[in-house]
């Protein structure tokens, strides 16, 4: 079992090395970097985003809003919905399935506020999509409902790039480097065995065993 006493001097063992930590650290850097430029450059989808306002009613309380959001969120990714969409796309070449596939939906913080993302290769494409979603979930919501009060509150315009791999490996192989290092000092000193307070030389019935040597340092 580890004391107050163990880890402190496992801080200073780390402490004590730690021109040997950041030079393999730094060399898991170089490393990643290596790696990193040998690698092709990293492919980008674009997410493009709607937000829809689906408060119902005008009594609806925040428990019953947040009930309405998850039916709502289960709707505008329906096969309906998305097979819907791609008739309103009707020469860009997608199908309900490929949008069921492009799509997600946030309700976030708010419980009437409902954001669907498409992502696509295509900025323009997730735009399109996106929208059409959105349309064509608000006329399936009235079709079933009769209620009109769904709208659009902001629809896509712009997409976001958004980087697809390639950088991760740049963190990632200095970031494994200092914890192999580290572990390795931490197991060498705990293999050691040394004595490193007073009570790890005492028996159960508190007779001292040895006494640890102060070893001044050159």
């Amino acid at each position: 079992m580890f004391t107050g006493e163990d880890l402190k001097q496992l801080l200073v063992v780390l402490l004590r090395n730690k021109l040997l930590i950041l030079f393999v650290t730094g060399a898991g850097l170089f490393v990643g970097l290596l790696y990193s430029a040998r690698q092709p450059a990293p492919e980008y989808a674009y997410d493009a985003t709607a937000a829809l306002s689906v408060a119902y009613g005008q009594n609806l309380g925040q428990i019953a809003g947040n009930i309405v959001i998850l039916n709502y969120s289960e709707v505008a990714a329906s096969r309906l919905v998305c097979d819907h969409a791609a008739g309103l796309l009707e020469g860009e070449g997608v199908t309900g399935e490929q949008i069921g596939r492009m799509i997600s939906i946030d309700s976030g913080n708010n419980s009437y506020v409902l954001r669907i993302t498409a992502r696509s290769e295509s900025p323009r494409l997730a735009i399109l999509v996106v929208n059409a979603v959105a349309e064509s979930f608000i006329s399936q919501v009235t079709a079933v409902t009769g209620s009109k009060t769904i709208q659009v509150l902001d629809p896509a315009r712009t997409a976001e790039a958004v980087a697809r791999g390639g950088n991760s490996i740049r963190l990632l192989a200095p970031a494994v480097a200092f914890i192999m290092i580290c572990g390795l000092l931490v197991a060498v000193e705990l293999i050691m065995g040394k004595a490193r307070s007073i009570k790890q030389c005492l028996t159960d019935e508190g007779e001292l065993l040895a006494i640890i040597p102060r070893v001044r340092r050159k």
